[in-house]
């Protein structure tokens, strides 16, 4: 279960890069591409080696994060299209690195 929350973390972060990158004007100065994707996606990479240990408490601060970032892919489905279409994408994938990420933590907590 913890190497499919992994997995879907970082599916959520490739997708959520990718979009930036794609979507970003052609103009775009590259530093500028990676400061923003570094800026945005880079509180949830550091979560990557936390859902590979199952540590409970670091996985509590990831579904916290999640809920910040749920909301602002929610507000990005009344965009145009091809926003709206990343958009459904990436609250797809973070509503199930919740369920999933919520499911570790109740297995964590369990005696073996």
């Amino acid at each position: 279960m913890r190497y499919l929350s992994t997995l879907n973390l970082l599916m959520l972060v490739v997708v959520g890069v990718s979009g930036l990158w794609w979507l970003a004007p052609p103009d775009t100065p590259m530093k500028a591409k990676i400061i923003m994707s570094l800026a945005i996606y880079l509180p949830l990479a550091i979560f990557l080696p936390a859902t590979l240990r199952t540590d409970k408490r670091l996985l509590t601060w990831l579904c916290f994060m999640l809920l910040f970032y749920f909301s602002g892919y929610v507000t990005q489905l009344l965009d145009p299209p091809p926003v709206r279409t990343l958009a459904i994408a990436k609250v797809s994938l973070t509503v199930v690195l919740f369920v999933l990420v919520m499911f570790d933590i109740r297995r964590a907590g369990r005696p073996a």
